[in-house]
């Protein structure tokens, strides 16, 4: 009889077609918002949340959890002012901490042809401090132990049995994470951003 090792496999992830997922108003002006991923605790308390706002008219305001932070990231399509008075200008591949229990977003100018996309991050430091990151990956590239979530921008990333391509996501279920599983990823030319920690 001979003895064999055991080798796990790459950690099984969730692809999520972004495009695909369900949308909600925002609570006013023109766009909608999609939930993409989050973890949430036994009592239905908060830890984190991921969100994909589209902007389509020239303002739009979302309603933010209570208590959490939030990191802002343009993904797609022209640039969007935020907060009041729109006195920050968020540009694709750009990142921004706000504070505030109310997200404003304003399009200098109607463009009707492009849909303004912005990911939030939403956490409560107490349970959870994600971040968002944005890279490029090729090939087999080393990923931080921690990622919760890959977004794809362009290119293609391949992960535990899922290929993601523009907008869409490889979610990595905690169970995975915890088990410290690596998630064997494969990239080709790829631009993403990734919730990390």
């Amino acid at each position: 009889m001979t003895s064999a090792t055991f080798v796990p496999g790459p950690a099984p992830t969730r692809l999520m077609r972004l495009r695909d997922l369900p949308r909600r108003g925002l609570v006013a002006g023109g766009g909608h918002v999609r939930e993409i991923c989050g973890h949430w605790g036994a009592g239905g308390e908060l830890h984190w949340m991921l969100q994909l706002v589209e902007l389509r008219r020239p303002e739009g305001v979302l309603h933010l959890p209570p208590d959490a932070a939030h990191t802002l990231a343009g993904i797609g399509g022209p640039q969007v002012g935020v907060g009041p008075g729109a006195a920050v200008g968020l540009r694709k591949e750009r990142v921004l901490h706000y504070a505030g229990a109310f997200l404003e977003l304003r399009r200098p100018q109607l463009r009707a042809a492009e849909l303004s996309r912005v990911l939030v991050l939403s956490s409560v430091p107490a349970r959870a401090t994600p971040s968002l990151v944005f890279s490029d990956l090729h090939g087999v590239p080393a990923l931080p132990a921690d990622v919760r979530a890959i977004v794809v921008r362009s290119g293609r990333v391949s992960a535990g049995g899922s290929t993601a391509t523009a907008m869409e996501a490889l979610v990595v279920p905690d169970e995975a994470r915890d088990e410290g599983a690596g998630l064997g990823v494969v990239a080709d030319d790829a631009r993403v951003l990734m919730v990390v920690g």
